[in-house]
C-alpha cells in the first residue's frame, strides 16, 4: 500500500514539474532567437562599417584597408544579419498559433523577400552592365560630364536598379511594421515583447526616404545636371 502511494506521489510530482516548465517564460537565448544578438552586431557592424568607409576615403586609405574592401564587407554583412532575422522569426512561428504564426511567418517571408531584391539591384543587374554597384555610384556622383556613356546605352539596366533599390526599402520598410505587430500580439514572457521594433521601423522609414531622394538624385544626373546643383 505505501509502494502504492509513493509511486501515485512520484506521479504527482513529475506531473507538477512537466507543468511548472512548460510555463517558464520564453527567454531569449532557448533557440534560434539566442542568435538575436548576432543579427543585431551584423546590422550595427554594417552602418559603422559605411561611416569607416567614408572617413577612410577622407584620409585617403588606411594601408591595405580601402573604402572598396569595407564598402563590400559592409554589403555582405547586412545581408547576413537579415537572414538570421528572417530565419529567427520564421523557426518563433511553429512555435506559435492563429494569427500570431502567419504573421511571423509573412514578415520572416519579407525579410527573405528583401535579400532577394537586394542581391539583384546590388550584384546582379551591375555585373549586367559590366560593371559593379560600387563604379556605378562613383559615375553618378562624378556627374554627368565624365558619365560613362556605356552606361547611358543601357538605361533600362539602371532604372531596374533605381526601382528594385527603392521597392527592396519598401519591403524593408513592410517587414518592420509586421514586426511591430508580432510584438503586440506576443504573449507576456514571449522574447518578442523586448524588442525595439518602433526604432526599427523608423530607422527602416528614414532608409526608404533617404533611397528615394538618393535615387531622384542620381536621375538629375541622368538628365545632365550635377549633384552640386541640387544642394
Amino acid at each position: 500500500m505505501d509502494d502504492w502511494k509513493d509511486s501515485d506521489s512520484d506521479r504527482s510530482f513529475r506531473a507538477a514539474l512537466l507543468e511548472a516548465l512548460d510555463r517558464r517564460p520564453h527567454v531569449v537565448g532557448q533557440g534560434p532567437e539566442g542568435l538575436l544578438w548576432l543579427a543585431s552586431v551584423l546590422l550595427l557592424g554594417t552602418n559603422l562599417l559605411l561611416v569607416f568607409a567614408v572617413f577612410v576615403n577622407l584620409i585617403g586609405g588606411l594601408g591595405p584597408v580601402n573604402p572598396s574592401r569595407i564598402l563590400w564587407a559592409a554589403f555582405g554583412m547586412d545581408l547576413v544579419g537579415v537572414a538570421l532575422f528572417g530565419w529567427i522569426f520564421w523557426d518563433s512561428a511553429g512555435r506559435s498559433e492563429g494569427p500570431a504564426r502567419v504573421v511571423r511567418r509573412v514578415a520572416a517571408l519579407l525579410l527573405f523577400l528583401w535579400i532577394g531584391l537586394t542581391a539583384v539591384w546590388r550584384f546582379a543587374l551591375p555585373a549586367a552592365l559590366g560593371t559593379n554597384i560600387q563604379d556605378l555610384f562613383t559615375a553618378f556622383l562624378t556627374g554627368p560630364t565624365d558619365f560613362p556613356a556605356r552606361f547611358r546605352q543601357d538605361l533600362t539596366a539602371v532604372y531596374e536598379i533605381f526601382g528594385l533599390w527603392i521597392a527592396a526599402a519598401a519591403v524593408f520598410v513592410a517587414a518592420h511594421v509586421l514586426l511591430a505587430i508580432v510584438r503586440r500580439m506576443a504573449r507576456a514572457d514571449d522574447w518578442a515583447r523586448g524588442l525595439p521594433v518602433y526604432a526599427w521601423t523608423l530607422a527602416a522609414g528614414i532608409s526608404l526616404v533617404a533611397t528615394v531622394f538618393i535615387v531622384l538624385s542620381f536621375l538629375y544626373v541622368l538628365a545632365g545636371r550635377p549633384l552640386a546643383d541640387d544642394f
